[in-house]
């Protein structure tokens, strides 16, 4: 029992208090930077997921590790790695309450905003939610973006999303029709066909542009027999009704409007998404039939939508999601120059009272979940005989974030790899604040940062085949690869050498680059796999010779050849590109044969100064004796 209140003060305690007080300071900091004083525009992901993550991590590692370490955690059979799990464990009851406090904060501080015309929006100060008298959703005027994804830790969905971006308007925009060209193929107007009628009354187009857009109260439009049975041939290509206010006090007529006080531009969009996720293993042609159903299923809900109905209307920030629809907005010709400030809403049905849902007391509940469990896991492991106090303990140890930094920092003998793991992770950060993505990178992002692309090295764009290898195209895809080049380099760079070893990852790299472009004919490539299959292969091949001891090679020539052979059989199931691997393997294999010559003089004379220092070693000793 005494056991169970020495833990409870000395470990459980200390986790709620890092727990509560991470939350605390983080949410803090988001709502002062970026809600309050909002001192610069960062991804919403970015804030509410991924820094969370880790800002979550940071003072378990330093503050909760130690004290953990109290606990006697080794295993009978000598397998798995309790320590891990344990911090793993209090990490993960502690970033679902981050995370619900991070959408909470968002919700609940949102302020409401009353406009009498949505063309008010930008007149007004920004705030995240809207309610709207008077607008107009013109359909006709969408615009579309597509986007694809892979996802899964082994790529193995396909995800497709399809962004609709529909323009709002204070009133019908074709009451001034030259903006768009009342004959353009989208307007809702065909100049030579389309009958109008104001007030029941037949009007010439020419006409059209004397209604004051304000004083229009219904706009509504007859199709086929509806038409013709209330206006006869006349009507046999539709006809567009048009209803003033008579209520309406303002002038009559546009002449008499100043063009301030109309708003011809749409005032915003609003936003409609549709996804969707298949198998990322089935054959490309069963991919394309898959989009085209997903498409057509979309375009008819779409069409089905009622967009002008709903209780208010929520803003989009800065966000993956917001990039779409800036992209479909940009698709449409009429206001690709529009796309960079527009504004755009998605409708909420629900009322504004419930907009936080039940994200408040989920903040403490699953709080309690994850520390009620964490308690348990405490219980079943045994505090250490004689431990020392957690200070103690924690100066053995030695400082967790120096043991981290052996991934990154460069020292001697081990020098090019950290640096090129650096650049790969420093450019994966960038993209991920320049709002691209972080589980994945859309590959019209990846192509304008220097994706390897066979029509643009066909252009003379040669460069893509160097700056790929620093591209990636999500988090779990760079992860995976700098733990590759960090297990090779380890063993690989103190042989070969500084020089040696960056010109084996540049060549490998860069042959796998023209492998990728040669076998594919308009794939967006990126990723360092082809360079990191290089060294693997100049890896395997000086495991053949006598440049390692013979300790090691046989451990090693079994682990590199599964390494191997597993990576190229799983590329065989789809997207991965094994073109590069295996350009970068063979050509790794070539570049190791080529310079075992030289290091096998190397090995021999660092060989010879290990049994010197040993013979030195042993007089000295003697000499002492």
């Amino acid at each position: 029992m005494k056991q169970y209140g020495t833990k409870l003060r000395l470990i459980f305690l200390p986790f709620l208090f890092i727990s509560i007080a991470t939350i605390i300071v983080y949410t803090f900091l988001h709502w002062l930077l970026f809600i309050k004083t909002v001192i610069m525009p960062v991804d919403e992901d970015i804030l509410n997921l991924i820094a969370p993550m880790i800002f979550a991590g940071i003072p378990i590692l330093i503050w909760l590790r130690p004290k953990i370490k109290l606990l006697n955690l080794k295993n009978k059979n000598g397998k798995g790695d309790p320590l891990t799990g344990y911090i793993m464990f209090a990490w993960m009851a502690t970033l679902p309450p981050l995370v619900i406090s991070q959408s909470y904060l968002t919700s609940a501080t949102g302020k409401l905003t009353s406009l009498n015309n949505i063309n008010q929006i930008d007149k007004v100060p920004a705030t995240k939610y809207y309610k709207a008298k008077h607008f107009y959703i013109d359909k006709s005027l969408t615009g579309f973006q597509t986007r694809f994804n892979v996802s899964g830790k082994y790529n193995e969905h396909f995800d497709m999303y399809i962004y609709a971006a529909v323009p709002m308007y204070d009133t019908l925009h074709i009451t001034k029709t030259h903006n768009f060209g009342i004959s353009s193929p989208k307007s809702p107007i065909n100049s030579n066909n389309t009958l109008l009628v104001l007030n029941g009354k037949i009007i010439a187009k020419d006409d059209l542009h004397k209604v004051n857009p304000r004083s229009i109260k219904n706009i509504s439009v007859l199709k086929g027999a509806a038409g013709m049975a209330l206006y006869g041939d006349k009507a046999k290509n539709g006809v567009i009704l048009i209803t003033t206010n008579p209520d309406y006090k303002g002038p009559d007529t546009l002449a008499s409007v100043h063009d301030d006080d109309v708003n011809f531009t749409p005032s915003a969009w609003i936003g409609v998404k549709f996804d969707k996720t298949i198998s990322n293993r089935l054959p490309r042609d069963e991919k394309e039939e898959a989009y085209k159903t997903f498409a057509k299923e979309s375009q008819d809900d779409f069409n089905s939508k009622r967009l002008d109905e709903f209780v208010y209307l929520d803003r989009i920030n800065y966000s993956t999601d917001q990039k779409n629809y800036l992209k479909a907005i940009a698709n449409d010709q009429h206001y690709h120059n529009l796309s960079s400030s527009a504004i755009v809403l998605t409708s909420v049905n629900e009322p504004f009272e419930t907009r936080t849902g039940h994200e408040l007391p989920w903040i403490f509940g699953s709080l309690a979940i994850g520390s009620a469990v964490f308690m348990l896991l405490l219980l079943l492991k045994p505090l250490r005989k004689n431990f020392e106090s957690p200070v103690a303990d924690t100066k053995k140890s030695g400082s967790t974030l120096k043991g981290i930094g052996i991934f990154f920092w460069p020292r001697k003998g081990f020098y090019v790899t950290p640096v090129i793991i650096d650049l790969n992770i420093i450019i994966f950060i960038i993209m991920v604040f320049a709002g691209l993505g972080f589980i994945s990178f859309q590959a019209s992002d990846l192509l304008k940062w220097g994706g390897n692309f066979r029509p643009a090295i066909n252009s003379g764009e040669y460069w893509r085949l160097f700056t790929n290898m620093f591209l990636h195209g999500g988090v779990m895809h760079v992860l995976m690869n700098m733990y590759g080049l960090f297990f090779v380099g380890l063993f690989l760079e103190p042989l070969m050498g500084r020089g040696k070893y960056l010109l084996t990852y540049l060549i490998t790299g860069i042959v796998a680059s023209i492998a990728s472009v040669w076998w594919h004919p308009a794939t967006v490539s990126i990723g360092a796999s082809g360079a990191i299959f290089g060294l693997y292969g100049a890896f395997f091949a000086l495991l053949t010779t006598n440049v390692f001891p013979k300790a090691l090679k046989k451990t090693f020539l079994i682990n590199t050849s599964i390494f191997i052979g597993y990576n190229l059989l799983f590329g065989l199931t789809g997207g991965i590109d094994n073109a590069a691997h295996i350009g970068g393997l063979l050509s790794g294999l070539i570049l190791g044969y080529t310079m075992y010559p030289f290091l096998k003089d190397k090995a021999q004379q660092e060989e010879a100064d290990a049994e010197t220092h040993e013979l030195l070693s042993d007089l000295n000793d003697k000499s002492e004796e």
